[in-house]
């Protein structure tokens, strides 16, 4: 019986190492387009390519490591494809800007537009 305690023990200790260094959702961190509102397709045949920016900034007073950044385009017309990409960035300062972009490819002429949806995990440790 002495034993089960030990290992209830162990099993306790494990779940809180794992837990503190697991990731976790991240609400200071903002992501914005500007690009989304006047997107501007390069025709090549049959195929459009799109580009656009997003700007991940961190306006807190904390350092944030091991971000990831996910981003999902989705379609406001119904032939249209959902596009999503995830950026991971090692650290961000307070203050800090960065810019990342996505490239993708539609059948030409459909003049797709879309608005976007984010999520941002970092690990829980800051300073």
């Amino acid at each position: 019986m002495r034993w089960y305690g030990w290992i209830v023990l162990a099993l306790c200790l494990c779940m809180l190492g794992v837990g503190c260094v697991s990731k976790a959702p991240n609400t200071a961190i903002t992501v914005t387009s500007d690009d989304l509102d006047s997107f501007t397709p390069v025709n090549t045949g049959s195929v459009d390519f799109y580009t656009t920016d997003f700007r991940i900034e961190n306006p807190s007073n904390w350092t944030f490591e091991n971000i990831e950044v996910h981003v999902t385009l989705n379609p406001l017309t119904a032939f249209c494809h959902a596009q999503s990409a995830t950026f991971e960035i090692p650290s961000l300062a307070p203050k800090e800007k960065k810019t990342e972009q996505i490239s993708f490819s539609e059948f030409a002429d459909m003049d797709c537009a879309y608005n976007f949806t984010f999520s941002v995990t970092s690990d829980q440790e800051w300073y």
